[in-house]
């Protein structure tokens, strides 16, 4: 049985770079890194001598130009459990190729159990779910309506973004799988590539 220690929101290092610097992408993942602790829970398990109390962490990473990813770590400290969810979170990377540095090209879904999460692009701001908006935020993509829809558990909210993350083409690639010319945006939003 899961019962809930207590939830930490907190961001941890998150250094910003000046804004007309541009970031590469590809210059590493530990360049201009945040991260945030979304939930620590204790868990307890029953076993031949007893119960066993541990800890569990979700932990959320970024930096901030279109890299990041999550990890979830055990310990028997809450402490400890955070410092392998971070360590997990740096080995689990995803990289979203961002539409203009800020947007997505068309609307995403991801799935995760019963949770579906959905990413539409927009051009007015990040607005929805709480928890994607952050996770979108330590990406580096600020122009979206995130919405989640059945259970909204922490940990399946962000294993769906994540998943809705990963079915993101950028322009180049859809008129590349096409076999046509890039066209403009306007374009490809009528014909809802």
């Amino acid at each position: 049985r899961i019962k809930q220690c207590h939830r930490l929101f907190s961001l941890r290092v998150v250094p910003f770079h000046a804004p007309d610097t541009p970031i590469n992408p590809f210059t590493g993942y530990n360049s201009h890194r945040g991260e945030m602790v979304v939930r620590t829970d204790r868990v307890r398990k029953m076993w031949r001598g007893g119960r066993i109390e541990s800890f569990r962490a979700l932990v959320i990473g970024g930096n901030l130009t279109g890299c990041g990813g999550f990890g979830v770590g055990k310990s028997f400290e809450p402490e400890d459990a955070v410092e392998l969810a971070c360590r997990m979170a740096r080995r689990n990377i995803f990289f979203v190729d961002r539409y203009r540095n800020r947007g997505i090209t068309r609307d995403l879904v991801g799935r995760q159990n019963n949770c579906r999460v959905q990413l539409r692009s927009t051009d007015n701001g990040l607005r929805g779910n709480p928890l994607c908006c952050e996770i979108l935020k330590l990406m580096g993509i600020t122009n979206v309506v995130a919405k989640a829809h059945g259970p909204r558990n922490h940990y399946n909210v962000v294993r769906a973004t994540f998943k809705a993350l990963m079915t993101h083409e950028s322009l180049e690639d859809i008129s590349m799988k096409r076999g046509v010319r890039l066209v403009n945006l306007q374009k490809a939003k009528r014909l809802q590539v």
